[in-house]
């Protein structure tokens, strides 16, 4: 008996490692879901800039239709059109940006956040007042939407429906 014993844990001493590295190496290529990533062109870039100065101005929410494209693993923001819409910190004219900022020219939209939310800041995501809109603009287009809320001058926080790892996980159909 102790040689059959002494020949199971020279095996078992040999195959765990490879179990264990087969183990590792299959969990390293499961595909693991990912948030996908914002880019923003220089031009869109610079309106949200002044998107922000504005609403940081005024000490108003400001709103904008953005234009952008899904590829890949990446969402690519190439355009920002501000809305001259009447609102207060709290109330941005979302009739209007629902309206206007749909398809085939608009992806979505972007609102600043300058209410102050904690600490002295604004709130670095959606409320649950902007989700509300979010909702009502796909109730209206029937597309996936991108959306962001800008709560400082070099920060966004955005989110793209139907995007999963950046593969749409629905196909998008325009009324």
């Amino acid at each position: 008996m102790p040689v059959i014993e002494g020949r199971r844990r020279a095996v078992l001493t040999l195959i765990l490692p490879l179990l264990l590295a087969a183990t590792a190496s299959a969990q390293d290529s499961v595909p693991r879901r990912t948030t996908p990533t914002f880019r923003f062109g220089p031009e869109a870039g610079r309106t949200l800039r002044n998107l922000w100065e504005a609403s940081v101005a005024a000490q108003q929410e400001r709103v904008a239709c953005l234009s952008a494209e899904v590829r890949h693993d990446s969402v690519f923001v190439l355009r920002v059109l501000p809305l001259e819409v009447p609102g207060d910190s709290m109330t941005i004219g979302a009739d209007e940006s629902i309206e206007r900022c749909g398809p085939p020219s608009w992806s979505g939209t972007v609102h600043s956040h300058v209410a102050e939310y904690s600490d002295g800041l604004p709130s670095t995501t959606f409320s649950a007042q902007d989700r509300g809109v979010m909702r009502r603009w796909y109730q209206h287009w029937h597309v996936d939407g991108v959306f962001c809320v800008v709560y400082s001058r070099r920060d966004a926080h955005c989110e793209a429906d139907g995007v999963i790892g950046g593969i749409r996980s629905q196909p998008s159909v325009t009324r």
